[in-house]
């Protein structure tokens, strides 16, 4: 049985080899390798890492998280954002379970027979760090879905007992964090693009120290878990290794191996792993087979400050309600498309065209009379980051290859301004420059003033920032949950967007309705998610989370 599902991984992972021509890895002679065969080949064990690598979700996984919550809309009613928005998700149905045994099993193996292979020692040490960096990234997956899980470290036989209880939230979290440790010191200071590096484990770290502090996790808000999350990312900061990518706009489409912000990424090659990102965000004049999957609601919209880095509700921010978006920072720019702003796309391949966007009411890109208003924003606004412009080849859930950034300088900076200021009585002047450095690349042309905000103040500037800088890269979801905020911020609650009205002068006005038909459904039970039926069925000594 291992011989076949080692036969099985290796075959599969090896047939996009070209280079490699020995017999062993004929795919017409799977019989001649044997379990003795892989963990002897460096190649065949690098392989096994590798679909490690493949367990992690990026763009794929996207559309869901950021339909949930204040970010966006997706038009299709169908689908499972629009189920999770009305609260009909339950241990049997869950569009976000993440019970990730499968994959922490063949990690598990991975790390029991890696110091017995032919190997060379460094490598053998990259390797066992890799390892338990994705193993350890799968933990933090379902510890902050469901709080504490069974602590599996070893492949299971039917002999075991298999009947494995769950670890408390603590004990969950104690082992990620130790994980990590060790990873960071088995891991290279420098890795390719896509691979695990000391940089990774450590802002894997800081981010699973930034929610064990959190209040969902911290029921006694003990002050030393947010001092501990600030040391690992300000330790992270200090070495010098990342920096902020200068130009918004093309921080997804570098592929160059010296990406200054990237820290961990999901990486696509076409033809073999490609994503829809580009086809599923455009509008239907630039679509292909897909579109609409994603419309920026109102409140994200107006959480971008300002150039001069003032709120658009502050007084002298110069927000003019008569013409909204002038004057936004950068990434207002680089993250949303708006009536009147330009986009470019193609339906059907080759040439590249650009248009102005028309949101208006009765305008080419929003009219619900339409017979295609599904596929049309349904709040006057297209999701613009991390597109291609240049891509020609999309096409319904293909042709899309941009890098999915899963851990990036950006984040290291503001996790370490959040535990920093939760840490201290009062906001200190390195929490002001992680943030006036970020603000700094998105445009802001004045800095924040150090003691100009209180903790709770200060508290809340970092939330926003957040907010905008991580728009629809599935953190906002994950964010209200570990505050303990989206009951008040979700529940019962409908959001909106625009209706924007275009006059004979040229002129336009707006106004701004619900888009949600009903209100969100969030009730406290769901800040942990139930446990799946299926595996409460097979292992008696799982405890269901309260209320489900």
């Amino acid at each position: 049985m291992k011989i076949t599902k080692y036969i099985t991984v290796v075959i599969f992972l090896s047939m996009g080899l070209t280079s490699c021509e020995t017999d062993f890895l004929n795919p017409k002679n799977p019989s001649a390798i044997s379990e003795d065969d892989v963990w002897s080949d460096a190649n065949l064990i690098e392989l096994l890492v590798n679909q490690m690598y493949n367990d992690r979700q990026g763009y794929e996984y996207s559309n869901t998280q950021d339909n949930i919550v204040d970010e966006g809309r997706c038009n299709y009613t169908g689908d499972a954002p629009n189920q999770i928005l009305r609260g009909q998700w339950d241990q049997t149905y869950n569009p976000l379970d993440f019970w990730a045994y499968q994959q922490v099993r063949r990690a598990n193996e991975f790390l029991a027979k890696i110091d017995g292979a032919t190997l060379e020692e460094d490598t053998r040490k990259r390797l066992k760090g890799e390892a338990r960096f994705l193993r350890a990234f799968l933990y933090f997956d379902m510890v902050k879905r469901y709080g504490g899980v069974p602590i599996i470290t070893s492949p299971q036989d039917i002999s075991d007992d298999l009947m494995v209880k769950r670890a408390t939230t603590k004990e969950t979290f104690e082992f990620i964090i130790a994980e990590l440790k060790l990873a960071k010191d088995e891991l290279p200071a420098a890795a390719p693009r896509g691979r695990a590096s000391q940089g990774a484990a450590m802002a894997l770290l800081g981010r699973a120290l930034l929610y064990a502090a959190s209040p969902l996790y911290n029921e006694s808000n003990t002050s030393t878990l947010w001092a501990e999350a600030a040391q690992v990312n300000k330790e992270l900061i200090d070495l010098n290794r990342y920096s902020l990518y200068p130009d918004l706009n093309k921080i997804w489409l570098d592929k160059t191996n010296n990406h200054v912000e990237s820290i961990f990424e999901i990486q696509y090659k076409l033809p073999e792993k490609q994503h829809s990102w580009d086809a599923g965000l455009r509008p239907l004049i630039l679509a292909n087979n897909n579109a609409g999957q994603l419309s920026p609601l109102q409140e994200l919209v107006d959480a971008f400050p300002m150039k001069n880095g003032k709120g658009i509700k502050e007084a002298g921010s110069n927000y003019n309600a008569n013409d909204p978006y002038v004057g936004r920072d950068d990434r207002f720019y680089a993250f949303i498309a708006f009536n009147g702003s330009k986009v470019k796309g193609t339906t059907s391949g080759p040439p590249v065209r650009e248009i102005t966007l028309e949101t208006y009411t009765g305008g080419r890109d929003y009219d619900a009379s339409k017979e295609n208003t599904i596929y049309n924003t349904i709040t006057s606004y297209y999701t613009r980051k991390a597109i291609n412009p240049d891509n020609t080849i999309y096409t319904g859930n293909t042709g899309s290859d941009q890098p999915w950034i899963e851990l990036r300088y950006a984040e290291v900076l503001l996790n370490y301004a959040e535990a920093q200021n939760e840490a201290l009585s009062s906001p200190d002047a390195s929490i002001y420059q992680a943030l006036n450095t970020l603000r700094r690349r998105a445009g802001i042309s004045t800095d924040l003033v150090v003691g100009s905000h209180s903790k709770v103040q200060m508290r809340e500037l970092i939330r926003n920032e957040r907010y905008v800088e991580f728009c629809f890269e599935k953190k906002r979801y994950w964010d209200l949950r570990r505050w303990k905020l989206a009951e008040s911020v979700l529940n019962g609650k409908k959001y909106h967007g625009a209706l924007i009205t275009k006059h004979s002068n040229g002129t336009f006005t707006y106004i701004y309705p619900e888009v949600d038909a009903t209100p969100i459904v969030f009730e406290s039970k769901m800040y942990f998610m139930p446990i799946p039926q299926g595996e409460i069925d097979k292992n008696g000594n799982l405890e269901q989370n309260p209320g489900w």
